[in-house]
C-alpha cells in the first residue's frame, strides 16, 4: 500500500514539474499592457485547463507559483512580477477552481468564486457601476457620446458565475475524459471562460488594494478592454488545449482512476 502511495505521489510530482515548465512558456508572452502601472497580461491562461484536469488544486497552484517566479527571470520575458510578486494568485485559483469543476467539487468553486467578487466589491478602491464613468471621446468626437446608464463593473464576472452554477459544469470529468472532440471543446470552453473571470477578479482586487488612486481612475478604460483580453485568452485555451487534452485522453483517465482509488483508501 505504501509502495502505490509513494509511487503515486512521485507521478504526481513529475507531472507537475512538466506542466510547471508548459505554464512558463505562455508566461512570458505577452496579450496587453496593465493600464495604469508598469507590467504586462500574458498568455498564461490560454494552457490553465490542461493544468486543472491533470493536477489537483494544491499541486496546481504550486505549479503556478513556481511557473511564476521562474517566468519572471527569464530575460526579456513579460511575466515580470506585478503587486509585490502576488500575481501568481489570480493563475493560482484560476487552475484551483477548474481543478475543483473537473473533480466534480462544484461547492468549492463556487465558494472561492463568489469570495473573488465578494471581495472585490467591498475594496473601497473598485468600481461597482461604469457608465455614466466612461472616458470622454477626443475632439471632435465628444459629439458622439451618448448619455450611459450605470453598468456593472463586473457584468461579465456575473455572466461567468451564472455558467458556474448551471448544468453546465456538472458531469465535466467525463467530458473531459470520454466525451467527442467537440463536448471536449465546449468543456475547454466552459472551465477557460470561468477560469479567467476569476483571474481577472483577484488581479483587480491586487491592483484596488496596492494602488488606491491609480486604480479608482482606471476602471473605466479596464471596463472597455477586458472583455476583449478575456475572449483572446479563451479562445486561445480551446485552440491549444482541446487538441492536448484530446491526445491525452488515456492518460486522463488513469490519473482520475488513481486519484479516486486514492480517495477510497483515504
Amino acid at each position: 500500500m505504501q509502495i502505490r502511495k509513494n509511487r503515486f505521489e512521485t507521478r504526481m510530482i513529475t507531472l507537475t514539474a512538466s506542466l510547471t515548465a508548459l505554464y512558463v512558456i505562455p508566461r512570458t508572452i505577452i496579450l496587453d499592457r496593465l493600464i495604469g502601472i508598469n507590467g504586462a497580461i500574458t498568455f498564461s491562461g490560454i494552457i490553465t485547463p490542461v493544468l486543472g484536469v491533470f493536477l489537483a488544486p494544491s499541486y496546481g497552484i504550486f505549479a503556478v507559483f513556481l511557473g511564476t517566479m521562474i517566468a519572471a527571470i527569464i530575460p526579456g520575458s513579460a511575466g515580470t512580477l506585478k503587486f509585490g510578486g502576488l500575481d501568481f494568485l489570480g493563475g493560482a485559483l484560476n487552475v484551483a477552481l477548474i481543478s475543483f469543476l473537473v473533480r466534480g467539487r462544484r461547492t468549492e468553486a463556487t465558494f472561492i468564486y463568489l469570495a473573488s467578487l465578494g471581495l472585490f466589491v467591498i475594496n473601497p478602491n473598485t468600481e461597482i457601476f461604469v457608465g455614466s464613468n466612461f472616458p470622454s471621446l477626443p475632439i471632435p468626437f465628444q459629439w458622439f457620446s451618448l448619455p450611459s446608464p450605470p453598468i456593472p463593473y463586473l457584468w461579465l464576472h456575473l455572466v461567468a458565475l451564472a455558467l458556474l452554477v448551471s448544468p453546465q459544469t456538472r458531469n465535466l470529468g467525463d467530458r473531459f475524459s470520454f466525451g467527442s472532440r467537440r463536448d471536449l471543446a465546449k468543456a475547454v470552453l466552459v472551465v477557460a471562460f470561468i477560469g479567467t473571470m476569476i483571474e481577472h477578479a483577484t488581479g483587480g482586487l491586487l491592483f484596488a488594494s496596492l494602488f488606491g488612486s491609480v486604480a479608482l481612475r482606471s476602471w473605466p478604460f479596464i471596463f472597455l478592454v477586458y472583455p476583449i483580453e478575456r475572449a483572446v485568452l479563451v479562445s486561445g485555451a480551446v485552440v491549444v488545449c482541446t487538441p492536448l487534452l484530446l491526445a491525452s485522453r488515456d492518460l486522463i483517465a488513469r490519473f482520475r482512476s488513481q486519484e479516486a482509488s486514492r480517495v477510497t483508501r483515504n
